[in-house]
């Protein structure tokens, strides 16, 4: 009987034992799927930031579509004007050489 007894007694202790081990294994399992879960939890605030982003920048694009093009047409107006300006000035210097070559013609026929 005693040797049962001892038997018992040893196989509890190594119960506890082991059961104290896989406690702690199951603590430290634990805090690393905690750990995860943060990572993961920070993970999904980012992404729903950018999806905030991604739908503001959606219905904005329209806006920012209509304004760009809005610029462009202004530019090239003005561009076409001082073209328009510069083709002016250049007719206005050949209409004056022409008329110059004209009175130096007359007047040296005329002499």
């Amino acid at each position: 009987m005693v040797y049962f007894e001892q038997a018992m007694h040893d196989s509890l202790e190594s119960r506890v034992a082991v059961n104290t081990d896989n406690i702690e294994d199951l603590q430290r399992e634990s805090e690393r799927a905690r750990e995860r879960i943060h990572h993961l939890e920070s993970a999904v605030h980012g992404v729903r930031a950018l999806a905030k982003v991604v739908d503001d920048l959606q219905e904005s694009m329209p806006i920012l579509a209509r304004r760009a093009a809005k610029e462009t047409v202004a530019e090239a107006r003005l561009a076409r004007h001082s073209d328009l300006f510069a083709n002016l000035r250049t007719y206005a210097i050949l209409l004056s050489t022409g008329i110059g070559l004209g009175a130096l013609i007359v007047g040296l026929v005329l002499r």
